[in-house]
């Protein structure tokens, strides 16, 4: 049976960021930043909307870049559907004039605390996903993951994190070339699920050998997510939040980690609770 037989029109969605062990050790509070909500485009049809972000480590206002860069893309997103826009308006320019309002917001809020914009670093990653179609775009690490489009329970990434000349280093809205290097996707087909995770989640998240999503860790998630009720639940991602502060991710991560969590695929096996799931658990590989 194929994906679209099996998907209803309403979104099941959660989301979470928690601080790593690393951060809470030296008493720094958690730079990821998340939001996740669902919009009606002027059909009626839902829009889902899901965007993440990681502030620079060695940025001043990290945790406020990031969440800056979080809810100014939900404003903008609440903005365009309000006004009767679509999804298919949301084209390459579209999202260079979006950073280049963001880096503007920013500057603003820097020079009112006397830093630099720089101060104010983080990555963006968002999706915007339609009844038929859907954008993505990224500008430094992280990862957003979809079905493979012939195999519904397999996962693969839309871009490959984002590195800069060094391991440790990415890229960053506020960088003055951000324009240059943030990368878009435009699938015109329908898009049942999406996960979207900071770096703090790509070793789990992503098979580095293979160079392909880790679809172990997704498949027992998105299984579990699919009894859930419509709508974004409250308790399920703090069994989310749970999770990733599990002795389990901790032990193959000490970064900040964010992952929200979308479906709209209907259940079709036994429920599968996140606490005893396998998710990640035979994932060996490292950045």
């Amino acid at each position: 049976m194929g994906n679209r037989l099996m998907s209803t029109e309403d979104w099941k969605y959660i989301f979470s960021s928690v601080v790593g062990t690393s951060h809470t050790i030296i008493d720094v509070p958690c730079q990821d930043s998340s939001a996740c909500e669902v919009f009606n485009a002027p059909d009626g049809s839902q829009v889902l909307v899901a965007v993440v972000a990681d502030g620079a480590g060695s940025a001043k206002r990290a945790e406020i870049g990031s969440s800056l860069a979080c809810s100014f893309f939900i404003e903008e997103m609440d903005a365009l559907f309000e006004s009767g826009g679509q999804v298919s308006d949301i084209n390459h320019e579209f999202a260079k004039r979006w950073l280049t309002r963001l880096q503007n917001k920013v500057a603003v809020r820097a020079e009112e605390e006397g830093l630099t914009p720089r101060d104010f670093a983080s990555t963006l990653l968002a999706a915007v996903v339609g009844s038929e179609c859907a954008v993505f775009v990224q500008i430094g690490d992280g990862a957003i993951v979809i079905p493979d489009s012939d195999k519904p329970d397999n996962y693969c990434w839309v871009f490959w994190p984002q590195q800069g000349q060094y391991a440790n280093q990415t890229n960053f809205a506020t960088d003055s070339d951000a324009q240059d290097k943030i990368e878009y996707s435009l699938i015109s087909q329908r898009i049942n699920e999406v996960a979207i995770c900071t770096d703090g989640l790509q070793s789990l998240a992503l098979h580095y050998q293979s160079h392909q999503a880790h679809t172990p860790f997704f498949r027992p998630i998105f299984d579990w997510l699919r009894s859930a009720p419509e709508g974004y639940s409250e308790k399920l991602s703090a069994s989310l939040s749970s999770f990733l502060n599990s002795k389990r991710v901790n032990d193959c991560t000490d970064d900040d980690k964010t992952l929200i969590l979308a479906t709209r695929r209907m259940k079709i096996a036994a429920p599968e609770l996140l606490e005893t799931s396998h998710a990640g658990q035979d994932q060996t590989t490292s950045v």
